[in-house]
């Protein structure tokens, strides 16, 4: 019998124009799947977070959040191995408590699963931090519940979390390092060697409120951008930001002004194909991380840049301490600010095509789904 894991997620409570948010949970999902793992995959919504598709608040039955869930399920074939609980109910959870007695652990994605009757069942609880540096400032300095309380052991992204280079408390816990996944059987581009002529990257501009730590306040990718302004008028190459910036809001005219391309990253998000395919068609990925990724120097790594990379297109990201974990220089660029940015650009720009088989070649060695699963696995004390 093919081992088995439960995994939580966060994608009906993100329903529309979210298919980065989607994909962040599901390569997980279809990760361990491809891995030869036997995956239930589940999800609790809280009744007040359902809404059609005006954004209007609704009943669970007539909502977007269960529309989105049941596409996902049909489309990847997780039919009978999903489900999805309102308030912590589900007509399903006896067949899902069945399967928990027999599943190694549970994996709880950024700790979106609450349902206790299945925590309580499984033989392990693996929390598995996605916003690292927030997570466990918001805990700690804020005292806010990011839902710690029940796991065993705790895993993050930030793979620098506890090391002496990171500015970033430990909330308590022990983070053990792990790695960003991408399946590579979607995310699989025939047109490696025919890039595109613009750079691209998704943006929440603002994202959510500055947060304190040490006397240093941790923030978005807004403070970042906004060291970058002047970057277009210093290179010929074409800078695109799909984002949800308001046409009005200062920041859009400063931009636009200065020879950045703004387009509305919504409808880019619907279907999830048409969100891959604009990865596809672009000449790579030119991003900042947020702010208190580059403060923390917590390691934090894109899973929209691992998606890029396993499309052969070349990334180029703001460092975090990510270069201790990936190859960088060819197919994949980090840089500290304009100058160094602006180095990555032409150095790209110089051999588009090498770079762009560079970047499909870090993404089948470094980030294939089976090799970050095996990685985790061994990091919890769980390969075999």
């Amino acid at each position: 019998m093919p081992r088995r894991v439960i995994i939580g997620v966060g994608i009906a409570s993100y329903p529309l124009h979210a298919a980065g948010n989607t994909w962040a949970f599901l390569q997980w999902v279809l990760g361990f799947r491809r891995s030869g793992w036997d995956v239930w995959m589940v999800e609790d919504v809280p009744s007040a977070k359902c809404i059609d598709a005006n954004g209007q608040k609704c009943a669970p039955a007539l909502s977007v959040n269960l529309a989105h869930w049941n596409s996902v399920v049909e489309e990847f074939g997780l039919k009978d191995r999903d489900t999805l609980f309102f308030d912590g109910q589900s007509p399903e959870l006896p067949g899902l408590l069945s399967f928990a007695r027999d599943a190694e652990f549970l994996l709880n994605l950024s700790g979106h699963f609450l349902q206790r009757d299945v925590l309580g069942a499984v033989q392990e609880r693996i929390y598995a931090d996605l916003d690292p540096a927030f997570t466990q400032i918001w805990a700690e300095v804020y005292k806010s519940d990011m839902h710690f309380d029940g796991h065993d052991k705790f895993v993050s992204i930030g793979r620098h979390l506890g090391k002496k280079e990171c500015r970033a408390p430990l909330a308590g816990h022990t983070w053990l390092p792990i790695g960003v996944p991408v399946v590579l059987d979607y995310f699989t581009n025939p047109n490696v060697d025919q890039p595109g002529d613009v750079w691209t990257t998704f943006t929440h501009w603002y994202g959510y409120p500055q947060v304190e730590y040490g006397g240093m306040w941790y923030g978005n990718k807004s403070e970042e951008f906004a060291q970058l302004v002047n970057l277009p008028k210093k290179t010929k190459e074409k800078l695109e930001i799909a984002t949800d910036l308001h046409p009005e809001d200062q920041a859009t005219h400063q931009f636009l002004e200065s020879g950045w391309r703004l387009v509305d990253a919504r409808p880019l998000n619907t279907p999830w194909q048409r969100y891959r395919d604009y990865l596809a068609q672009s000449r790579g990925e030119f991003c900042v991380a947020k702010n208190g990724y580059v403060r923390s120097r917590c390691g934090w790594f894109s899973d929209r840049s691992v998606a890029y990379l396993a499309l052969g297109r070349p990334v180029i990201l703001q460092e975090t301490g990510w270069t201790d974990f990936y190859p960088h220089g060819e197919g994949l660029l980090s840089f500290h600010n304009e100058e160094s940015a602006h180095a990555a650009l032409e150095t790209v720009a110089k051999d588009p095509v090498k770079h762009a088989r560079a970047a499909r070649q870090i993404a089948e060695k470094y980030c294939s789904a089976p090799i970050v699963v095996n990685q985790f696995l061994e990091t919890i004390g769980r390969g075999k």
